[in-house]
Order: structure tokens, then C-alpha cells, then sequence
């Protein structure tokens, strides 16, 4: 640890540092709390997997996509936010904060990630302990990813969690086994990174038999916990890993909803971390030799991914903060190095670690503006509003909306359930007309301003940007049910 006074190393945290720490950790969860929405989505997956079998879970209905028909995946999630959602529903019936509980709960257990960072950085030093902290709280996708409903974010913030007292070879025995249960734990949250655990651990502690007992003690409490999840699901304890490794690999289902290029990887993470993207990818490979397992992990996990043929930017999130985090720790190490030569670090260190905060902040806030932020990844509220909206009317006995926007509502951001049905492709885009019986099992549609609708129906509110896309039109006739137009006969009959 060039540049680390042991004296240093050893005194307790200072008030100066306590603050800090706690600013860091406020600002977090200040950023957190403005980008929060009870509608807006990154990906289809966090309502239609997570947030409505949560729902279902507790309601005992609601829509049953294809991975849970199939049993493709564990209920892990669903389970944990189960216990918000069934608490909004007693606090408040008839309303989201059922939603709005689900949400905040699963950004909380996503925010593992800042003490993750902390312990990482502060193998090191203090000053890398409070950058690296810095970084997991106010970098903008650490932010964006903690707002996402998804195993990804999840999953990676437990494993860099786990990663911090795996990588201290001085800790006690203890924090081994809870290490163990954290990385377990990823794993069943996020099978995909089974990877990036396997290099971790082997790279971490090798032939070191006094280690992998607790870690694998630990690990194979996370793996009861699975079972027992499963158990309470109706599922065989771990089938879904087969059905995972079948289905979705072995058969190459998910190549069906699109597939890129072994390198396609490369250009997202210059997107997405740009304008920084070579100098971070740099300085992570001069984190240390102690950080070495945890490179050599987020290499592996965006070597596997790009073999894999279906992409997606989420799947290699573990890469992307994990690479963020060792840049931070490095240069942590560089300012260390710098400022050794002209005083001790006990006398310089937290106004120099401040200092890297304010440059990492400045340098998320520059590549937030640069590559569009949470703006140009999370949105598509409006249609989930307007919808719900309409369900609230007590004169409302349907909605529909068009297939192409599906993944945007799903029973479960109803505060009032009523029956969803999905309008057939085309008549979005003009090429097809309404069918009549969208107009029979729906008195409410959600279409574009220019939409030709039938005569009965009005336009009663638009929540539109440039696109026109959506207004609500109702029409006070009654529905009946018609299994052609329903959401779930939809999805089945599509196969999703």
C-alpha cells in the first residue's frame, strides 16, 4: 500500500471521515430519490417478471408470462418484494403504494453496492475506500441501475458486496462465509454470473483451504435459501437452472428477441461510459495486484456474455461497475502517490479524497450530459399512466392498448384492476383497422392523437411527446369478455 501510513491505517475513523462518509452515502440516495417513478421502465422485465408475479404473489392473479409457464426462472425476486407489495395493498387498497413500496424496497437492497464499494476501495486505503464509495453512490448508471427492477442490479450490487471481504485476506472467519452467502446469493438472483463468481473465487483464494471452508459455508446457506424458494414456489429445487440452460441457451430461445455480434459489447460500453470509456478501461488494470481476481472476473463475464448470442447492455452491468470501481481505487492510488511525496498521507488524506469525489462526480455529471443520462434509458411512463388513469374511472370496465407497447403496463400498475386487452399489430402504425372487438371487450384505448377510432369513442387526454402516442379515448358502453383480444390469451398465443 505505497503511500499508506500505517499509523494512519490503524487509527480510528475521525469525525472529518465519519461525515463524509455519511454526505457520500446522503447524496446517493438524494439522486435515487429524484430519478424515482412509479411508472418509468428500462427494460420489459421489470414489470412483467418482477413487479406483477410479485403482485400475483400476493393478489393470486395476474398476467404469467412465458419464463414462468415454462419455468425458466427461479422466484427469488418476486418472493423479496412480495412482502412491500402485500403491505401497500393493506395500507392503501384502491391505490399504487403498492408499487411505489415494491420500488423503493428493491432500490434499498440495490444500495448493498456503496458499503461494497467502500470495503473494496478501503483494502487500499481510506482515501480509495471513500472514492470507490463515491462512485457506486453517484456515478449516473449506478444511480439509473438501482432504479431498474432487474437481477442485473441486483445481482451485481450483492456481488461487489461479497467481493470486498472476499478479496481481505485479514478478516475474520465470519465475514469469509458472509462474503460466501453474498456471492451465492448473486448467483441465484443472476444465474448468467455464475462466471464471474467461479473466476473470483479461484483467482481470490486459490489453494487457500483456511478460506474456501467459511466462503463455501456461506455460499451453500445462499443455496438453501434457494431451495427453500423454490420449494415455496411449487418448483424442484433448482430445475429452473436446467430449464435456464436448455431453453434459453441449449435451445436458443432467447436468440428470438434478437441477436449481435460477438464484439458488440465493445461499442455499448464506449456509448455508455463515454466521453470516458479508455481512460477508465485503463486505469482499472492499475488497481493493484490485490484487485486482480476481481479484473480478471469482470473480464470473464463480458467474455461469456459475448459468446452468448442475445445482447443486451444490462447483462454485462457487473463489468461496467466493477471496471468503475477499480479506476476509482486507481486513481486513488495515483493522487496517494502523488501527495506521499510531499507530506504524509494521515495529513492530506480526506481533503484529497474529497477532491477525487468532486472530480468523479463532475466527470458523471459530464457523462450523464454526454450520452443522454436516465433520460435516454428509462421512460414510457405516459402509457402506464394514462392507462391506469382510465382504470380508476368507475364507468371503465377495459383497457386496451397496442401490442407494439405491451411491455409498458401490466395489471399490477392498476390501482383499480380492471381487464387489459392488446390491439392487434398494425393498427398502431395505420396499416390495420381497430377490430371490432377490441371495441366490444374495451371502453377505453389508449392510441395515437390522429388514431381513427369509432364514432362512440372520445379523445379525453393526451400524455404525448413528438410521436403523438398516448391519448385515451373512452366511451361509456359496457365489455364483455372476449378471450381473442385478452392479454394473457395475447402472450400465449405469441409465445411470451
Amino acid at each position: 500500500m505505497h503511500g499508506v501510513s500505517p499509523k494512519f491505517a490503524r487509527t480510528p475513523l475521525t469525525r472529518g471521515w465519519i461525515a463524509a462518509i455519511a454526505l457520500v452515502g446522503l447524496a446517493g440516495l438524494a439522486l435515487r430519490a429524484l430519478g424515482f417513478s412509479l411508472y418509468d421502465i428500462g427494460y420489459s422485465d421489470e414489470l412483467m417478471q418482477y413487479l406483477e408475479q410479485a403482485n400475483r404473489l400476493v393478489t393470486g392473479h395476474g398476467i404469467v408470462p412465458w419464463e414462468s409457464r415454462e419455468g425458466l426462472r427461479n422466484a427469488l425476486i418476486p418472493q423479496l418484494l412480495a412482502p412491500a407489495v402485500a403491505l401497500g395493498h393493506w395500507l392503501a387498497p384502491g391505490t399504487l403504494l403498492h408499487v411505489g413500496l415494491a420500488r423503493a424496497w428493491f432500490l434499498l437492497l440495490t444500495m448493498v453496492a456503496l458499503p461494497g464499494g467502500w470495503k473494496l476501495g478501503s483494502l487500499h486505503s481510506r482515501v480509495a475506500g471513500l472514492v470507490a464509495l463515491t462512485v457506486a453512490a453517484v456515478w449516473w448508471e449506478s444511480v439509473l441501475f438501482s432504479e431498474f427492477m432487474l437481477s442485473e442490479s441486483l445481482g451485481a450490487a450483492l456481488m461487489l458486496a461479497g467481493a470486498g471481504w472476499l478479496l481481505d485476506p485479514g478478516t475474520e472467519r465470519w465475514k469469509w462465509a458472509v462474503s460466501g452467502f453474498l456471492i451465492g446469493l448473486a448467483v441465484l438472483v443472476r444465474l448468467q454470473f455464475g462466471a464471474f463468481a467461479l473466476v473470483l473465487l479461484v483467482a481470490a483464494l486459490r489453494l487457500d483451504g483456511q478460506r474456501w471452508l467459511p466462503v463455501a459455508g456461506g455460499g451453500l446457506v445462499a443455496l438453501a435459501l434457494g431451495a427453500v424458494s423454490d420449494l415455496i414456489a411449487g418448483m424442484v429445487p433448482f430445475s429452473w437452472v436446467a430449464v435456464t440452460l436448455t431453453v434459453n441457451l441449449g435451445e436458443g430461445v432467447a436468440a428470438r428477441f434478437g441477436t449481435a455480434p460477438a464484439t458488440a459489447y465493445l461499442p455499448m460500453l464506449m456509448q455508455h461510459l463515454f466521453p470516458f470509456t479508455i481512460p477508465i478501461a485503463v486505469a482499472a488494470f492499475f488497481a493493484g495486484p490485490r484487485y486482480r481476481p476481481l479484473l480478471l472476473a469482470a473480464l470473464a463475464n463480458l467474455l461469456v456474455h459475448s459468446l452468448i448470442a442475445h445482447k443486451e447492455y444490462r447483462f454485462v452491468w457487473l463489468t461496467t461497475l466493477s471496471l468503475l470501481l477499480l479506476a476509482s481505487i486507481a486513481s486513488a492510488r495515483l493522487a496517494e502517490r502523488f501527495v506521499a511525496r510531499r507530506r504524509p498521507l494521515w495529513v492530506a488524506g480526506l481533503p484529497i479524497a474529497l477532491v477525487l469525489c468532486g472530480v468523479w462526480g463532475l466527470a458523471s455529471f459530464w457523462a450523464d450530459r454526454m450520452t443522454g443520462g436516465a433520460r435516454a434509458y428509462r421512460g414510457g411512463g405516459a402509457v402506464a399512466r394514462l392507462a391506469d388513469r382510465a382504470a380508476r374511472n368507475p364507468a371503465i370496465c377495459g383497457v386496451a392498448l397496442p401490442y407494439e407497447y405491451k411491455s409498458h403496463v401490466v395489471p399490477a400498475l392498476l390501482a383499480v384492476p380492471k381487464p387489459l386487452a392488446l390491439i392487434p399489430e398494425g393498427v398502431m402504425a395505420g396499416s390495420q383497422p381497430l377490430p371490432d372487438g377490441i371495441t366490444a371487450v374495451a371502453n377505453a384505448l389508449l392510441l395515437s392523437r390522429d388514431a381513427r377510432v369509432p364514432a362512440p369513442y372520445r379523445r379525453i387526454a393526451c400524455d404525448s411527446g413528438a410521436s403523438g402516442f398516448p391519448c385515451l379515448y373512452t366511451w361509456a358502453g359496457t365489455c364483455r369478455a372476449d378471450p381473442a383480444f385478452g392479454y394473457q390469451a395475447v402472450l400465449q398465443r405469441n409465445d411470451l
